[in-house]
């Protein structure tokens, strides 16, 4: 029932694969970005297991002064995407986190990452492995590293395995708890005098993965990535079409409109904000509505 391949990132550095202080290296003692994956195809399981680590931060009481800590996020892939990091930020900086720009200038980095073909993998790959870099700094002050997006959706093991250096792994169903691990996170790693980047390679990385098929999140208190003037709007979600040259459907669910009313809600805080373009987004944009039945008189299909 799976079916697996081997994807190489970044063939044409050549680097060779080692174990230094249970950290991925290289020839030049920086971390590698050509790591291989089993990609396993076996089907939609629900994951969600803790790392010691990171269960003992979650056990622990959260003290962190708001504003004091902040978050950049790596963003990557499609539009669908970029709406999925701006609702993740918004949930991070209404829990007190700072949003800034470089990963090198925060204490968390976030990588949303895109797994739609060959290219976009190798990028994400490469993205993960420069803040895992940066976490395994002693000088930086990154603490914490979280990989997000449809790669964490699809091959969240694969990824748990080869880059221990990650906190944890989250899919969609559970990005509204991203806030929490974070906060736990940092009201932890004050405490621990263990050499940055080598406590979290000592074990492997949190998997925190669910259904594909999920229920739309509000999505109208976010931070804005966009030009202030234009903005997306998600209208709908997954796909139910079974083309052969596609995988969407599998880390992305099953087709589902967002409501009418809700829909319609967000644009009109958009318009609020000052945005004055408004681009409606899904897998399929013109399947919106086909759901809701054949009579329903505001569907596009």
């Amino acid at each position: 029932r799976a079916l697996s391949s081997r994807c190489l990132v970044d063939p044409a550095r050549a680097l060779y694969r080692r174990r230094v202080g249970r950290r991925l290296v290289s020839d030049q003692g920086m971390l590698r970005s050509d790591i291989f994956f089993s990609i396993a195809l076996a089907g939609g399981a629900a994951a969600v297991r803790l790392s010691p680590r990171m269960a003992a931060a979650a056990a622990a009481p959260i003290r962190i002064t708001p504003q004091e800590h902040s978050v950049a996020l790596v963003a990557l892939g499609c539009p669908k995407n970029t709406v999925d990091a701006e609702v993740m930020l918004g949930d991070l900086q209404r829990h007190g986190l700072r949003v800034v720009r470089e990963p090198e200038n925060a204490d968390i980095v976030v990588v949303n990452t895109c797994a739609f073909v060959e290219d976009a993998k190798r990028e994400s790959v490469a993205a993960i492995v420069d803040a895992a870099r940066l976490k395994a700094d002693r000088s930086s002050r990154v603490r914490g590293l979280y990989v997000t997006g449809c790669m964490a959706q699809r091959y969240a093991e694969e990824l748990a395995d080869e880059l221990p250096e990650v906190d944890a792994v989250v899919g969609f169903e559970s990005y509204a708890d991203i806030p929490s691990h974070v906060l736990a996170t940092l009201s932890t790693s004050d405490a621990d005098d263990t050499e940055p980047g080598l406590d979290s390679a000592a074990e492997r990385a949190s998997v925190l993965v669910g259904a594909a098929t999920v229920p739309f999140r509000p999505e109208n208190d976010r931070f804005q990535l966009t030009a202030a003037h234009t903005a997306y709007l998600r209208v709908a979600e997954g796909c139910d079409h079974a083309c052969s040259f596609c995988a969407i459907p599998g880390f992305r669910g099953a087709f589902r409109s967002k409501p009418f009313d809700t829909a319609l809600a967000e644009a009109r805080l958009l318009v609020e904000r000052g945005v004055r373009e408004i681009n409606l987004i899904a897998e399929d944009t013109n399947q919106f509505g086909s759901d809701w039945g054949e009579e329903d008189p505001r569907r596009l299909s």
